[in-house]
């Protein structure tokens, strides 16, 4: 199953970026930090002129798909966003190679209650229902810094074999579920879309795509939120390739369950082909 998908990040690090925080917070503590209003957004290009990243000072450029633009290229990790069509919040998606095959790094992904052990601002995940060996409805609570209110969301998830093991696509969308109703002080999300797609890159290596649309509900500084669609992405493909070194063998019985369950599951008519802004 997905992992949690904060919507506000904070990285613990320079004075400066302690500071910022600070201001932040109190800005919204006054009600002066409000998320920019789609309409108000300025309009997307497909020829908009590079920037520098503000936290590596590398420049960064338009991807080449229609919409989708670069914020970050790190470890070989390739980070883009786009206007959403359902939230204020851009769509935003991150892609990278891990060394394990794709069952490896579908065993991870669907191990929903530790998904706090690697996904970014992830405080709690669980798994509420196994509908099926690659279908279930799961938990996830993303931690947000004071005062800003936790977000969580009930996920339903299901895994979509397009080719056998060798690509695999992992849905999740938001819910409801009667064992884990809103909690008074938590921000429920009522809209969530996203997924993980895998590839076979060969030599035991995997493609990953993670990409999230989400409203987060609520007021949010938009400063900070615009930095959580960077680091989410970034620091979760990080945190899987960390993962999956640290429980490699720990999923050995798990592995035939899911290459048996990918098998009988066919083929998929979804398109299988790769995002041009795929780097190796």
């Amino acid at each position: 199953m997905p992992g949690c998908v904060p919507v506000l990040v904070y990285s613990e690090g320079s004075l400066v970026a302690r500071l910022a925080w600070a201001l932040g917070a109190m800005l919204f503590m006054v009600g002066a930090c409000r998320p920019t209003p789609a309409s108000s957004a300025p309009p997307a290009t497909k020829h908009a002129s590079p920037a520098p990243d503000r936290d590596t000072g590398a420049t960064v450029a338009p991807a080449d798909e229609s919409g989708w633009t670069v914020l970050a290229e790190e470890d070989g990790i390739v980070v883009t966003s786009r206007a959403s069509e359902k939230s204020p919040l851009p769509v935003f998606r991150g892609i990278g190679v891990v060394e394990a095959s794709v069952v490896e790094v579908l065993a991870v992904v669907l191990d929903a209650g530790r998904h706090h052990e690697w996904v970014f601002s992830c405080s709690d995940s669980s798994l509420i229902e196994q509908t099926t060996e690659t279908t279930g409805i799961i938990y996830n609570r993303t931690a947000t810094p004071w005062p800003v209110p936790d977000r969580d969301v009930v996920l339903d998830s299901e895994v979509e074999p397009i080719d056998g093991e060798r690509e695999i696509l992992v849905r999740f969308f938001a819910t409801e579920h009667a064992q884990r109703p809103p909690e008074d002080g938590v921000v429920r999300m009522t809209y969530l879309r996203g997924h993980y797609h895998l590839w076979d890159e060969g030599q035991g290596r995997t493609r990953v795509e993670y990409q999230v649309d989400s409203d987060p509900g609520g007021r949010l500084p938009t400063w900070l939120a615009t930095r959580g669609t960077r680091e989410m992405p970034l620091e979760s493909l990080r945190g899987l390739r960390a993962q999956l070194v640290r429980t490699r063998g720990q999923y050995d019985e798990r592995l035939e369950a899911l290459g048996q369950a990918v098998r009988q599951a066919g083929p998929s008519t979804t398109s299988g082909a790769r995002p041009a802004s795929s780097a190796r």
